[in-house]
C-alpha cells in the first residue's frame, strides 16, 4: 500500500476529509472546555453583614486619632469594607531584653496600635468574602482608608458573619 496514491492518504481518506476531521473534533474539544470552565465560573455569591477587626501596629498617635465611629473604611482595590464601629487604640509593645537578659514587651513611646471594628453588607463567592478584588481573611495584609486618612499595613485578624 502506498502513502499517498489518486490524491488519498492510504487509498482511503482524501486531505479535506482529514481537515474535515479535524475541524469536528477541535469543536468538540472546544465546547467540551468551555462546560467546563463555566461549570467553574458560574459560582454563587451571595451578601451577608460582616464584622470585621482590622489590626493596625507601629503608628504615630495622630494617626491612630483620625479613625471616627461611624466613618466609611475602603480597601484599595475600591470596594467599601464597612463602617467603623468600635476604636481600640494600644500603646505599642516590642520584644526587648532587661539588664539580666530577660524578654519583655515594653512600651514604645511616639507609637500606637490600633484595633478597627467594622460591620458592613460583603458579598461572598462560594463562602469567600471578597471586596473588589481584596479577599477577606483572616490574616490577610490590606490598605485601608478614607476620606481622612490610610493605612497600608493592616491586618485582618477577625471576620465574623453576623445573623
Amino acid at each position: 500500500m502506498k502513502l499517498w496514491e489518486k490524491g488519498k492518504l492510504f487509498g482511503l481518506l482524501n486531505i479535506v476529509d482529514i481537515i474535515v476531521i479535524l475541524l469536528v473534533l477541535a469543536a468538540v474539544a472546544g465546547v467540551g472546555a468551555k462546560s467546563t470552565v463555566f461549570k467553574k465560573m458560574l459560582v454563587k455569591s451571595t451578601v451577608s453583614h460582616v464584622r470585621t477587626v482590622v489590626f493596625v501596629d507601629d503608628i504615630l498617635p495622630v494617626s491612630a486619632a483620625a479613625p471616627k465611629v461611624g466613618d466609611d473604611v475602603r480597601v484599595m482595590s475600591g470596594g467599601e469594607l464597612g463602617v467603623v464601629k468600635e476604636i481600640q487604640v494600644q500603646d505599642h509593645v516590642e520584644k526587648a531584653a532587661d539588664a539580666q537578659g530577660n524578654w519583655h514587651m515594653n512600651p514604645v513611646p511616639g507609637k500606637k496600635t490600633l484595633l478597627l471594628t467594622l460591620e458592613g453588607d460583603l458579598t461572598a463567592y462560594n463562602h469567600q468574602f471578597r471586596v473588589g478584588q481584596t479577599d477577606v481573611k483572616v490574616g490577610s495584609k490590606i490598605t485601608v482608608s478614607s476620606d481622612l486618612y490610610n493605612f497600608s499595613e493592616c491586618y485582618i485578624i477577625k471576620v465574623e458573619e453576623l445573623k
